[in-house]
């Protein structure tokens, strides 16, 4: 399945792993630097109301749901699909590629826990994966120069961001040109979501909440 989907003012992409897979492999072809966004409950509800962050988001070249909620407060229920987000499906084939091809990555987040937790998970899909940097970029913008330097320095082919967000988006949008990468990837508040949840009983609680809360607000929108 192809196309796009609104939810809550932001358009995103309905596409299988696969097909999310094959652009994103043409991205990392290109010679401009293409994004790509994975969204959560979280991130939508928190920027429903900032023009501004959705404009930067509406601008990458992908933007997936990270969860299978997004796709169902569209009226998606497609098997295969929600599976595939509840399953995180395209990140991980996404880390897979690049470690297959031997692709240079950089960590990038707001705390040095933040990094940590993130290189544990990337980890746990690929250990093989080539990690060549680490930065920890506050979200006042402080310290934005040196970090572009020390990612260019290492010839990265893809940055992965767990960046929160709405200082993620605007970090590339505003330094896209300066960045010598194919692919910047921005996931921080599903891997955050992710790994902090878990599976413990507070972070099952919490999420089902989040999906009442979430409906609600999609269905007060429409």
């Amino acid at each position: 399945m192809t196309g796009n989907i609104d939810v809550l003012g932001v358009e995103v992409d309905c596409l299988t792993a696969k097909e999310a897979m094959l652009q994103a492999m043409r991205f990392m072809e290109n010679d401009s630097v293409d994004t790509i966004e994975i969204l959560t409950m979280d991130a939508l509800m928190n920027g429903r109301e900032d023009m501004d962050w959705k404009k930067l988001v509406k601008k990458s070249g992908l933007v997936l749901p990270g969860e299978m909620e997004i796709l169902k407060a569209a009226d998606i229920h497609d098997r295969v699909m929600l599976k595939e987000t509840e399953n995180l499906t395209f990140l991980k084939l996404f880390i897979k590629y690049l470690q297959k091809n031997q692709k240079k990555v950089f960590l990038l987040a707001e705390t040095q826990e933040a990094l940590e937790c993130a290189e544990e998970k990337i980890r746990r899909y690929n250990r093989g994966i080539l990690i060549t940097g680490r930065g920890v970029l506050a979200s006042d913008g402080s310290g934005e120069e040196n970090m572009i330097n020390e990612i260019n320095g290492t010839e990265t082919d893809c940055i992965v961001s767990v960046l929160p967000s709405p200082y993620q988006e605007r970090f590339i949008a505003g330094n896209k040109a300066l960045l010598n990468i194919k692919v910047w990837l921005g996931c921080g508040a599903v891997v955050a979501g992710r790994l902090y949840g878990g599976k413990k009983a507070l972070g099952r609680m919490r999420h089902f909440f989040r999906k009442i809360l979430f409906s609600w607000r999609v269905g007060k929108e429409q």
